[in-house]
């Protein structure tokens, strides 16, 4: 039976306003949809941002670790990000594998050694269009079984500048250089994805509505109806796949649309924890 642990990437205060949105915090539906993956499994969260450092049970215990997203920039080296790094940097040490989206991957690569900035290029809003896998991309199991290009949900405005040493980029496109990587160190080793396999429609709904006037602001939207008609389609589609005139609008494919493949890469990593 698999044991994981999932951290929780945001403040008190960030989980409090995306639960206004979503009903709960991130890491519980990240933890949901492991459960969904691997029915046995034990999944428990942790707050390392709190400073707290409570763990449900032995950090040694868990088989593997996933990182959810946050809002945190972690350039800006708040109190609560140098709390994760520490505690990734823990989990490099004694050998535990890990999964990271989004603010999981940079999570990962600073505390690794790498660089994470602002993307000069923009936030990247709602879907990562062409994903496109490296030549160790397509050879690497956390992408088995994904087609060379994909969309996949997304929302950041920070990237990878600088991955560390023992590295390697496994996915990208043309907001982002690292969509996808392996990072090692010591003896861990990290799998992440800038993009939320995680992530059904309805969370990217609950996203764009919680970011609201900013998308607009940016341009992303001309204004605040445009906005909430984009995430009432999702919102339908969510709640019925067979909106197809949605799906084709939205230029949807069995990428978005079907969990078995969107969560393509956390269910190959949940798989390469199993005793073989």
């Amino acid at each position: 039976m698999l044991r994981l642990l999932v951290i929780e990437g945001n403040t008190l205060a960030g989980r409090q306003r995306i639960a206004t949105f979503t009903g709960t915090i991130p890491a519980e539906g990240y933890a949901a949809v492991l459960r969904t993956i691997a029915p046995d499994a034990i999944v428990d969260i942790c707050t390392p941002a709190d400073g707290d450092g409570t763990v449900p049970q032995p950090l040694d215990s868990y088989d593997g670790v996933a990182i959810t997203g946050s809002s945190l920039n972690i350039y800006q080296r708040e109190v609560e990000s140098l709390r994760q790094i520490d505690f990734v940097r823990e989990v490099f040490a004694r050998g535990i594998p890990m999964f990271g989206s989004c603010w999981g991957l940079q999570l990962a690569t600073v505390a690794a050694g790498g660089e994470v900035g602002l993307n000069p290029a923009g936030r990247e809003v709602a879907f990562a269009r062409k994903v496109t896998l490296t030549s160790a991309g397509r050879d690497h199991p956390m992408h088995a079984r994904r087609a060379p290009a994909f969309d996949a949900p997304a929302i950041h405005s920070d990237i990878v500048t600088r991955l560390p040493q023992g590295s390697t980029i496994t996915a990208y496109n043309a907001i982002s250089e690292v969509q996808a990587a392996e990072i090692r160190l010591g003896r861990g080793v990290f799998w992440g994805v800038q993009y939320h396999p995680e992530y059904g429609l309805h969370d990217i709904a609950a996203i764009i509505r919680r970011y609201g006037q900013i998308l607009v602001t940016e341009g992303f939207f001309a204004d605040l109806i445009e906005l909430e008609r984009y995430a009432a389609d999702l919102s339908t589609l969510a709640a019925n796949q067979q909106r197809r005139d949605i799906a084709w609008r939205l230029g949807f494919g069995d990428d978005i649309m079907k969990a078995s493949v969107r969560q393509t890469e956390l269910s190959n990593w949940v798989a390469s924890l199993v005793p073989k």
